[in-house]
């Protein structure tokens, strides 16, 4: 009689009635967890929550929405004139404009607040006067309200030309003058320094920091609205003030600068 040694049942997987157990356990969880959230759904509490939560984002876009739309009615019109035969301007106490022959657009430079309240200037046509003591009263409150390295700054118009004078800081204070005629380019301004006068600093290093400093004190935006090319100071209004017009001549008298604006499109003017 022969014997054979039993061998003992050994198998990486699971034998075939424990995957159908598994299976029916899996399938009996879904059941069970199908039938709680339906009975949730039905719950009095479960339906007031959800009921809630719509309410809470339905208001939610409309309160943006109307915080848009609230924004756009606060703006004033985006486009207003303002035309003047003679008058005069002043945004400084002692420190005034005289217009003549005026008219320009003042232009919204954007469709919300606060932009759509600031305005951009443009000039069509007239005569614009500012006197050398506005001048020194609009740079000298600005440098009291700021932390600017000039000070002491002066306008003065002496034979025709315009006469600056003041102090740049650079380790100590240094006066300084630049003497010139006054030019334009049709949209800027140009102080020449035929005599520029600096103790210890060159030319070209004296009206660099001059040009970069008054930039900064006039508090032109993003770009410089003062620059310097030598020994030129250019002043840039539309940098400066968001002012833009054609200037078609600057003349300075015994009292200030006087500037002189014209149409720079006056067949696009006549069309409309």
């Amino acid at each position: 009689m022969q014997c054979r040694k039993s061998s003992n049942y050994h198998s990486n997987s699971d034998p075939p009635f424990a995957k159908n157990a598994q299976g029916r356990g899996e399938k009996a969880e879904r059941d069970f967890s199908k039938a709680t959230l339906e009975i949730l759904e039905m719950h009095p509490m479960y339906m007031r929550l959800r009921l809630l939560l719509v309410t809470a984002t339905l208001l939610a876009s409309y309160g943006a929405g109307a915080a848009d739309k609230s924004d756009k009615s606060n703006c004033p019109q985006p486009v207003s004139t303002l035309s003047m035969d003679r008058g005069e301007y002043s945004s400084i106490p002692g420190a005034v404009l005289g217009l003549q022959h005026f008219a320009a657009r003042m232009v919204a430079r954007g469709k919300t607040q606060p932009l759509c309240s600031a305005r951009t200037t443009e000039i069509e046509h007239g005569e614009v006067f500012i006197s050398a003591e506005s001048l020194t009263k609009i740079f000298g409150q600005k440098i009291e309200h700021s932390n600017s390295k000039i000070s002491d700054l002066q306008v003065e118009v002496k034979d025709n030309e315009v006469h600056l004078k003041g102090k740049v800081h650079k380790g100590i204070d240094i006066p300084f003058e630049v003497d010139g005629p006054v030019s334009t380019d049709g949209t800027n301004l140009k102080l020449e320094g035929k005599k520029v006068k600096a103790e210890h600093l060159p030319v070209k290093a004296l009206m660099g920091m001059v040009g970069m400093h008054l930039s900064s004190l006039l508090q032109s935006e993003q770009q410089q609205g003062v620059t310097a090319q030598g020994n030129t100071l250019i002043f840039e209004p539309a940098k400066i003030s968001h002012v833009q017009g054609r200037i078609s001549a600057v003349r300075v008298t015994p009292k200030g600068i006087d500037i002189s604006f014209v149409n720079s499109h006056p067949k696009q003017r006549a069309a409309r």
